[in-house]
């Protein structure tokens, strides 16, 4: 008899079987009744003819921990277990099974992994009370000799009050996969221990870590190693995931402190106990944004949990009804009033400044692998294609902001012109693998019409810059581009040894190589601030003799014996180059001429655009303060600023002295501020107007000074600013405007 055909036994022991509530892995769950004190509970089942002999007894012995395990448990938010029982149950037509259970408190609620499938998110003040409550649960059942370990939000649940209940004590970590003839495998790869992976015995402190990865999911809805089991064992064994932070730049900075420390690779070097995770995390949470405020990263189609203030001493804590919020203050930082952005400038009279003026934009991380990138993706619903499906131009619209911030993250690193003249390979080797690249959503705005038709979106991520430059090397050596890189400045620091000693003549030559392509040598030692890169030569010599019969006269020779190159990326500690073919056919009359030579043979193994393609590059910061442009286009011009190829992320700040001011942040790392600015920002907008309007006036520092020609404010100019459409390819060739047959009625440009 299989479990889907088992028949709902009238009792087991002294409980009355009312109803099945649910299946797991070793069996079923049905709602009790304890007729001798009037309580409600849950019966917890085990029934061992659904397995094979062996398994069955390690499933039986392991129900029977769990009931032991929890059964020493009284805490407030720990399901208690209050009885196990082992039972002969007959079922319809007389057939006998052997069925254990386990009674234990009955509850009614969501588990928090329902919450998070849902899309359902906490503001900060509940993911601190939720953590705090599973926290103080760990702290009891660690005190009292019991370690979970399968901490995960399936096993927290959350009941109609708030209160938090921690279920499934004693579970094994991970099941084999014939239990899913039954249920589901117990435990999950991606809230297990590297403790628990290596098969080593664990203590309260893999519990601490579980509960780390469950505090990551709940502020950035990822859990921070995704894959098959193999994937993730030895990502959780190796990799540091993103902080944060990084993902929702909003969370404040001391839970990447929490959360690194929680998770650390080795139990030494995490908290000791729950009580001192909690302290952190109180800690940390002081520097949250207020109780009310969402919880970051929310868009508009997430729905958002808001707690209500503290209940009264003995007052029951009620959790808020979920609301799906129609206007996040998050969203309108990025422009919510989008009348502003892209509306008609009849009626209304002008705003006082621009959309989300004053809304703090948060910079890019500082962390060199991540960026944020804001993009606007264009989609035309009037395209018959879409006739047919009504959500695919937003489809269509978001698919397009999501190229477009890659795109501009490839322009971190290759020239726009250079991108432009590859665009086909770039757009199906690079663009149409967005979602690879992009770590999470910082703000989406809801999509807005033009006065022209055109349906437009703003979208701002945090995107793994290193990896786009990653895959655009791949790309150069696949497909055999030479990519024109943008200029920048790396600091290289050289070594060669000659028979282990090292050689200033070999060095000196090197060095003039590197200089000659505009590049700071360093020595690595003194160095402040460091080398980007270390390029390290050690070669080995024999000398050779012979003597010339017919006159008599000995002829030396040096030749090399070994060869090893190799140049290491200082910041990640890659060795991006490593070479030991020896060069053929050399030698020399003297090793002074050889070192001399060798110089000039490892210099000529490294070109300028091979240090460029490794080179972490950064964004720039330039502030654009505008004069005489009417407020009520300043909305238009923030979105033709951050549809630039080279502006990474565009926001508006507060208005000063009547100035329109947006703040930038800029690539082209070769190229100064000034010239960016004018060439990339400017010189856009005056070909969009179709007449010199926008000029430079004067620069200081990371700030600039534009003047809109008040001839200009015509409504013919002004209307002319607004319709043309937003591209982050400027410059694109003609041919990259096809439509993608991938996707009917996309524009890619």
């Amino acid at each position: 008899m299989s479990a889907a055909s088992r028949a709902l036994p009238p009792k087991l022991g002294k409980y009355e079987v009312r109803r099945e509530v649910g299946r797991g892995g070793m069996g079923i769950v049905y709602e009790g009744f304890d007729p001798l004190i009037n309580r409600r509970v849950a019966l917890k089942t085990f029934i061992s003819e659904f397995f094979d002999g062996t398994q069955s007894d390690n499933l039986l012995t392991r129900l029977r921990r769990e009931a032991q395990a929890a059964g020493r448990l009284s805490h407030p938010n720990i399901i208690a277990v209050y009885d196990y029982g082992e039972e002969i149950v007959k079922d319809a037509e007389g057939v006998e099974t052997s069925t254990a259970f386990i009674a234990m408190e009955f509850v009614e609620g969501r588990s928090l992994e329902s919450y998070c499938d849902a899309n359902e998110r906490f503001p900060m003040r509940e993911i601190e009370r939720i953590m705090s409550e599973l926290l103080d649960a760990l702290e009891y059942s660690h005190s009292h000799g019991v370690v979970h370990r399968d901490i995960k939000p399936a096993n927290v649940i959350l009941l109609a009050d708030g209160t938090v209940k921690v279920a499934d004590f004693g579970v094994a970590r991970i099941e084999s996969s014939t239990l899913t003839q039954v249920g589901t495998v117990l435990g999950s790869p991606s809230y297990m221990s590297p403790e628990q992976f290596m098969g080593q015995i664990v203590d309260g402190r893999s519990d601490l870590y579980s509960a780390g990865v469950v505090l990551y999911r709940l502020l950035t809805a990822e859990v921070p190693f995704t894959g098959g089991f193999t994937s993730v064992m030895h990502r959780v064994l190796n990799d540091t995931p993103p902080p944060p932070s990084v993902l929702n730049v909003q969370v404040p900075k001391g839970f990447d402190a929490v959360l690194r420390r929680a998770m650390a690779k080795r139990p030494d070097d995490r908290f000791q106990s729950a009580g001192e995770f909690k302290q952190a995390l109180l800690a940390a949470k002081a520097e949250a944004p207020g109780d009310d405020a969402p919880l970051p990263g929310a868009t508009e189609d997430m729905t958002v949990r808001r707690p209500k203030s503290a209940p009264a001493a003995g007052q029951k804590r009620a959790l808020p009804p979920r609301i799906v919020v129609a206007s996040l203050g998050v969203l309108i930082a990025a422009g919510a009033a989008a009348y502003f952005l892209w509306g008609s400038r009849s009626g209304s009279p002008p705003p006082a400044q621009l959309p989300g003026a004053g809304a703090a934009v948060p910079p890019s991380p500082p962390n060199g692998d991540y960026v944020l990138v804001s993009a606007i993706g264009v989609a035309n619903p009037a395209d018959p294609a879409y006739a047919r499906d009504n959500g695919a131009a937003e489809r269509v619209l978001w698919l397009d902001a999501r190229r477009q911030l890659i795109a501009k993250a490839a322009a971190l690193y290759v020239e726009p012109s250079s991108l432009n003249a590859n665009y086909g390979i770039v757009r199906a080797k690079l663009l149409q693998r967005s979602d690879d690249f992009i770590v999470g959503a910082v703000q989406q705005q809801l999509p807005q019409m033009t006065t022209d038709g055109r349906m437009l979106g703003m979208i701002r991520a945090s995107v793994n810059v290193r990896d786009v430059q990653k895959s655009l090397n791949q790309i150069s050596r696949d497909e055999r581009i030479e990519f024109i890189r943008n200029n920048g400045n790396p600091r290289i620091s050289v070594g060669i040894r000659a028979d282990a000693q090292r050689s200033a003549a070999a060095e000196n030559l090197l060095n003039e190589r590197i200089r000659s392509f505009g590049f700071v040598v360093v020595d690595d030692a003194a160095a402040k601030p460091p080398a980007d890169f270390h390029v390290d030569g050690e070669v080995r010599f024999k000398h050779l003799s012979a003597r010339l019969p017919a006159s008599g006269l000995t002829i030396e020779k040096v030749v090399l014996t070994s060869w090893t190159v190799k140049a290491v990326d200082a910041k990640t500690g890659e060795e991006i180059y490593h070479n030991t073919a020896i060069p053929q056919k050399q030698s020399w009359a003297t090793e002074e001429l050889a070192l001399q030579d060798v110089g000039r043979l490892i210099g000529d193994e490294f070109t300028k655009s091979f240090f460029l393609q490794y080179f972490d590059f950064k964004p720039k910061k330039a502030r654009l303060r505008i004069s005489g442009l009417p407020p009520n286009i300043a909305g238009a011009v923030l979105a033709a600023v951050d549809a630039s190829l080279v502006v990474l992320n565009a926001s508006a700040a507060p208005q000063d002295r009547g100035d329109i001011v947006i703040d930038t942040e800029l690539s082209g790392a070769g190229d100064s501020a000034s010239n960016l600015v004018e060439q990339a920002i400017l010189a856009p907008l005056n070909r969009k107007i179709g007449a010199t309007c926008f000029t430079l006036a004067d620069a200081d520092a990371s700030e600039f000074h534009i003047l809109f020609d008040g001839a200009c404010k015509s409504a013919a100019t002004l209307d002319r600013l607004e319709s043309a459409p937003a591209e982050a390819l400027t410059g694109a060739p003609t041919s990259a405007s096809v439509r993608d047959p991938a996707v009917p009625g996309e524009l890619i440009t």
